[in-house]
């Protein structure tokens, strides 16, 4: 078996953490020893233009918008490989990943995005290259599915069976869990934590993901209502939006319940800190919370993926949906007691999967020792910098 393997990673920057899953397997790999390593963005490097379209529409918060996109996850939901939309998404720019891949070499290729050219390529070529999916949702959707796929690493067992519904072969499906980074899963020490950023062990604090939601009065309304109706003081993060922490930290400057940041790094240490999360419902944020049984609150959940997660967690009694401020309000005064805090912390503690990158790296390395020699390599078509790993929250 070759001992430094060369792996592709086909991941995206825009959703909700396809680049979060992709850096946890190849941080996984190099423990082990690999080196070899490309993550890339590969639709971004084919059809740039169409990426950044397909980008923009995605996180546009208005809710004309949100219903579109949302009616067209699940007009697709059902899609078939071998239909014309399944084989027209997966044939766009097939020429240029054939190229790619022919100058890469991959013994194997791992989707953490469901951009399946390199699967179809195979279906015409006969490659007998593996090909992993990841999915990072804890639902199914037609676009992750190609019968050249070796295997499906899924989140549960509900989707196991939903996929063997849909005809795929049991033995091609792993029920690893949703890979994440190894911070997420380890105990931290809270004390320390709190001393760290300058926050009380007294108090209660509602992490409120700001960025992932609409304009400055949605959120100023929220603040004020949890201040107002429950016990939590409120971690407010606003990402890269600095019109949003600059206004908010105007009207919050004097209230010394409410803590204003901007981009940050240290996400695990603040989830550890906090008593619960608020934010949107993105298969990878979801993962991360329950690892660190931190009670979640899905607020308003978007049409598509994300109401899927939420409803699909929520009838497993893991997070809570609130669809208004009064519903939030409710729900923060049901934490506020010990016990249900600790039922639901519990909950989250028998359903959290840990290591699924290792359980990942693991099969792939199993299944390149049946890898074919790779094809010649073709002049280079990546641009410096494209191939890197996008790091970060919110």
């Amino acid at each position: 078996m070759n001992t430094d393997p060369k792996v592709l990673i086909v991941t995206s920057a825009f959703g909700d953490g396809h680049m979060k899953v992709a850096e946890a397997i190849e941080n996984s790999f190099r423990r082990r020893g690999i080196s070899r390593i490309t993550t890339l963005d590969l639709f971004a490097v084919v059809h740039p233009a169409l990426n950044e379209l397909s980008r923009r529409f995605y996180l546009n918060n208005t809710g004309y918008t949100q219903e579109f996109y949302g009616l067209l996850y699940t007009m697709t939901s059902k899609m078939r490989p071998e239909q014309f939309m399944g084989r027209l998404i997966h044939s766009m720019g097939k020429r240029k990943v054939q190229r790619i891949i022919n100058e890469i070499q991959p013994d194997i290729i791992i989707h953490t995005f469901p951009y399946l050219a390199a699967a179809e390529l195979a279906s015409t070529t006969g490659s007998r290259m593996p090909l992993f999916t990841v999915m990072t949702d804890y639902v199914v959707h037609g676009r992750w599915l190609h019968p050249q796929t070796t295997k499906y690493f899924i989140a549960s067992e509900d989707m196991k069976t939903t996929l063997m519904s849909a005809g795929v072969a049991e033995e091609k499906l792993v029920v690893s869990g949703i890979p994440i980074r190894e911070a997420f899963e380890q105990t931290q020490d809270r004390e320390a934590l709190l001393r760290k950023h300058g926050l009380s062990g007294d108090r209660q604090y509602l992490l409120l993901a700001a960025g992932a939601y609409g304009v400055l009065s949605d959120i100023s309304s929220l603040i004020k209502r949890v201040l107002l109706q429950s016990s939590f003081d409120v971690i407010v993060l606003c990402g890269n939006n600095h019109k949003l922490r600059a206004a908010t930290g105007e009207l919050f400057q004097e209230n010394p319940r409410v803590h204003i940041l901007g981009y940050t790094e240290e996400m695990q240490e603040l989830m550890c800190i906090a008593s619960c999360l608020l934010t949107k419902a993105g298969g990878i944020t979801l993962t991360e919370a329950m690892a660190q049984a931190l009670p979640v609150i899905v607020y308003r959940p978007l049409p598509g993926q994300e109401a899927g997660n939420a409803e699909w967690l929520s009838g497993q009694h893991l997070i809570e949906i609130a669809r208004n401020e009064e519903q939030l309000v409710e729900q923060l005064q049901r934490l506020e007691h010990t016990a249900y805090r600790d039922e639901r912390e519990q909950h989250m503690k028998v359903f959290s999967r840990k290591s699924a990158s290792d359980a990942i790296v693991t099969e792939a390395l199993e299944a390149i020792k049946l890898r074919q020699p790779s094809v010649p390599a073709a002049k280079s078509m990546l641009v410096e910098g494209q191939a890197k790993t996008i790091h970060g929250y919110y």
